[in-house]
């Protein structure tokens, strides 16, 4: 396979979230877009889930996007899209309370997929969409 790679294309990674369990980056931005991989309730240090509840998990699942967001030079006001996967819907109300909490008053657009399983006993996930302010 021949992959020509695009140097307007910059990877982003950073330790103070959990490594990518596979060939992939934290993040990847071109030019003020910033496209977070879909981030799990994992903690940094261990790379294991932090516990079976799914607030725990939403919660944990934020503070490792918003630090993928920092290494860019966004936050969670810049995101414009979210991606939110859930594997049962039932939790979709117990999240939203967390979700609401972290992005009040920005509400960006969402999209809630449910998807039969997530890795290492995840319940949820969510990737995001930024624009960051020109540099």
């Amino acid at each position: 396979m021949n992959i020509k790679k695009n140097p307007k294309i910059t990877l982003i990674d950073t330790d103070k979230a959990p490594t990518p369990p596979g060939p992939f980056s934290h993040a990847s931005e071109i030019d003020d877009w910033v496209y977070t991989s879909g981030m799990g309730g994992l903690l940094p240090e261990t790379g294991q889930v932090i516990s079976d509840d799914v607030i725990e998990q939403t919660e944990q699942a934020i503070l490792n996007v918003e630090e993928i967001l920092a290494a860019s030079g966004c936050t969670l006001g810049d995101v414009v899209k979210v991606t939110l996967y859930l594997t049962d819907m039932a939790d979709y109300p117990r999240v939203n309370e967390v979700y609401e909490q972290a992005f009040s008053p920005h509400k960006p657009a969402r999209t809630c997929v449910a998807v039969s399983a997530l890795p290492v006993r995840e319940r949820m996930k969510l990737d995001t969409v930024a624009r960051r302010a020109s540099r």
